[in-house]
């Protein structure tokens, strides 16, 4: 069976900052909100820097942070409690996830790494994800299934949508949509929480649920959606 191992990583949590830092655009959330964990002074160079020397600031900066100690600390215990909550649901996520999705888990081990940010990136290259310190347990286990879905999707339909003729933002759009799916039923008894998505994409989720209550069809969803998103544009 697939799983997750949970863990943290000062340089993930550095590059975390610096990507949420240095991309305004978070589909109608308030960029100011998500990076007032950083002091103004770093914020201000980060935004200026190179990735690779802003990350090495905020490497820097968290290693002589004076509450380093307790932080680390505390993201032990947030992280024993996360993985014992999704120990819960794991094997029934894996099985209905790869059901609606048609396709087998891709792989048979997913990384998820917590960072002292607001926001949870991925990295679709290495095929890890983030939890935020910030959030509930409760939460957090849904943001694990939101992130798998999104490393699942693009393994899979990446260049599918690609080729279809989607633009890079149309991409990002459908794949942050899809997981209005946690909140439908095939999912229902696993998360205490909903997915909410943002704010940019409501309209696209509402339509992506209409025809997935209708179809109840992955290919199906994925080609009406390149449809109306490619008319919309």
């Amino acid at each position: 069976m697939t799983k997750v191992v949970f863990g943290y990583k000062e340089k993930f949590d550095a590059w975390s900052w610096v990507l949420i830092a240095q991309d305004k655009d978070l589909w109608g959330i308030e960029w100011e909100d998500q990076v007032t964990h950083i002091p103004p002074e770093l914020l201000a160079k980060i935004e200026k820097a190179r990735f690779w020397r802003a990350q090495n600031m905020v490497m820097k900066h968290l290693v002589h942070d004076p509450l380093r100690k307790n932080k680390r600390a505390t993201i032990k215990i947030e992280l024993m409690a996360l993985e014992q909550a999704w120990r819960i649901v794991e094997d029934r996520y894996f099985d209905v996830l790869a059901t609606v999705t048609k396709k087998p888990i891709f792989r048979k081990k997913f990384a998820c790494y917590m960072t002292t940010g607001y926001m949870c990136p991925y990295n679709e290259k290495e095929k890890w994800f983030m939890t935020s310190l910030w959030h509930s347990t409760a939460f957090s286990v849904v943001t694990v299934c939101h992130e798998i879905m999104h490393l699942q999707f693009l393994f899979y339909y990446g260049e599918y949508i690609k080729k279809c003729g989607l633009t890079v933002s149309q991409q990002e759009d459908l794949k942050e949509s899809l997981t209005f799916l946690l909140n439908e039923e095939e999912f229902h008894g696993m998360m205490l929480c909903e997915d909410v998505g943002y704010p940019d994409h409501e309209k696209l989720r509402a339509y992506l649920q209409k025809i997935w209550r209708k179809e109840r069809d992955f290919d199906i969803l994925i080609d009406r959606a390149i449809v109306y998103m490619k008319k919309h544009e």
